[in-house]
C-alpha cells in the first residue's frame, strides 16, 4: 500500500484517526487491528499537465498538536528528579547525625529504611519513565520516516501528473504540519530523557563531592564505633550494602574531576620542590601556584 493509501483507524482512547500502527501516535494507547478501509485512487491521466506555479493552499487555523507530551510532563519529571536528589541528601545528613550521637539507633534505622524505601520507589518510577519515553520516541521516529516518504511520493505523483495541484497542496501541507509537530515532540522527549538520565543533575560537582566525602567520613567513624563496642554491629550490617552502593554511585559521578584535581595538586607539589631546590624564584612559584589553584577551583565549579 502506498503512502497515499495508508490505512488509518480511529483510536479508541483519544478518538483521533491515526495510522494503523501498534500504538496511537497521539496518545500512545495500543490500537486494535486495523480493518481494510476503502480508499480513493486517483485516476491516471494520459499526459501530464503543465506544472503551474505552486499556489499556497487556503490558510487554515493550526490546532494544537494532540501528539504533544502530556501537560505538566516536564514539571513531573523535574519534581521526580528533585525528590530523588533530596532523599540522597537526607540519607547522608541522617548518617552524619547518627555518627555524631544525635540520633538513637532505633530512630536512625527507622528513618534510614524509610528514606531508602522511598528512594527505591522513585528510582523505579524513573526507570519506567525512561522506558516509556524511549518507546514513544521510537514510534515518533518511525512515523517521521513514514511522513518523509509520503511527502516524497506525493511530490513524485504530482510531477508526473497523477495528482492535481489542489490535492498536492492540501495533502503536502497536512503532512508538513504533522512533520513539524512530530519533530517538536521528538525534541521535547529527548530533553526529558536527558533529565531522567542525569541523576543528581540539580547539584553542582562540589555538592556531590561534599556528599560523598561526608558520607564516607561518617561511615568510617561508625565502623570504628562498632569496633570499639559503642554501637551494635547489627545496625552497621543492616545498612552496609546500601551505604557502599551509595558511595560507589556518588564517586562515579565525580571520578574524572577527582582525578583532575589530584593531577593538579601533584603539579603544585612538584612546583614547591622546584622552588626549594632553587630551580625557580619565589615570584615564579607564587604565580604558577595561583594559576594551578584557579584550575582546581574550576574543576569543582
Amino acid at each position: 500500500m502506498s503512502g497515499l493509501e495508508e490505512a488509518r483507524i480511529r483510536c479508541p482512547n483519544c478518538g483521533k484517526r491515526v495510522p494503523a500502527m501498534k500504538y496511537c501516535i497521539y496518545c500512545g494507547a495500543q490500537l486494535p487491528t486495523a480493518q481494510p478501509s476503502r480508499v480513493e485512487r486517483p485516476q491516471p491521466m494520459e499526459t501530464p499537465p503543465p506544472v503551474p506555479p505552486l499556489v499556497p493552499p487556503p490558510t487554515q487555523a493550526v490546532q494544537p498538536s494532540p501528539f504533544s507530551p502530556p501537560t505538566g510532563l516536564e514539571g513531573e519529571i523535574a519534581s521526580l528528579m528533585s525528590n530523588i536528589s533530596t532523599l540522597y541528601s537526607r540519607k547522608v545528613a541522617l548518617f552524619r547525625l547518627f555518627q555524631s550521637g544525635e540520633v538513637s539507633e532505633s530512630i536512625f534505622l527507622k528513618l534510614y529504611n524509610e528514606y531508602s524505601g522511598k528512594l527505591s520507589e522513585l528510582l523505579n518510577t524513573r526507570v519506567r519513565r525512561l522506558e516509556d519515553l524511549r518507546r514513544r520516541l521510537d514510534e515518533i521516529e518511525r512515523r517521521l520516516n513514514d511522513v518523509a516518504l509520503n511527502i516524497e511520493e506525493l511530490t513524485v505523483r504530482y510531477k508526473i501528473g497523477e495528482v492535481d495541484l489542489n490535492t498536492f497542496s492540501q495533502k503536502s501541507e497536512r503532512l508538513k504540519i504533522e512533520q513539524r509537530e512530530l519533530e517538536n515532540t521528538s525534541r521535547s522527549i529527548k530533553a526529558n530523557l536527558e533529565r531522567l538520565e542525569k541523576l543528581l543533575g540539580d547539584k553542582s560537582p562540589s555538592e556531590i563531592r561534599d556528599m560523598e566525602t561526608n558520607l564516607r567520613a561518617a561511615y568510617d567513624a561508625i565502623k570504628k564505633m562498632v569496633d570499639e563496642g559503642k554501637i551494635s554491629s547489627g545496625i552497621l550490617n543492616s545498612v552496609k550494602s546500601d551505604v557502599e552502593e551509595t558511595l560507589t554511585f556518588l564517586e562515579s559521578l565525580i571520578r574524572d574531576r577527582k582525578e583532575r584535581e589530584r593531577a593538579l595538586r601533584d603539579e603544585i607539589e612538584a612546583l614547591q620542590a622546584r622552588y626549594k631546590i632553587g630551580e625557580i624564584t619565589i615570584e615564579e612559584y607564587e604565580r604558577k601556584k595561583r594559576e594551578l589553584q584557579e584550575e582546581i577551583n574550576k574543576v569543582w565549579s
